[in-house]
């Protein structure tokens, strides 16, 4: 099964995982992928967004994981409508 985001197709049995993330930067420079869901609710003063994301991550340890970047929440949802749309269109 394939899957296009934004313009790069992926074959989906090479990923294992596959989810939309807040990047943060912590106080301390750190910048790490978060859950929507704890950005949501336990972001504060101490992490700054520095944009939304869809993180891939491959079966295969060696390969890098690539990182979707979007800039706001909106267009990141509409992306994850769009990979249900083509995740169903194959099932």
């Amino acid at each position: 099964m394939k899957l296009t985001i934004q313009n790069d197709t992926l074959e989906l049995a090479d990923v294992s995982q596959l989810y939309p993330a807040a990047m943060i930067r912590y106080a301390d420079g750190t910048i790490t992928p978060i859950s929507l869901e704890w950005f949501d609710n336990m972001a504060n003063r101490d992490v700054e967004l520095l944009h939304y994301a869809i993180c891939i991550h491959y079966k295969e340890k060696e390969r890098e994981p690539l990182f979707y970047r979007y800039d706001d929440r909106e267009a990141l949802e509409a992306e994850i409508v769009e990979i249900s749309r083509q995740i169903g269109a194959q099932g």
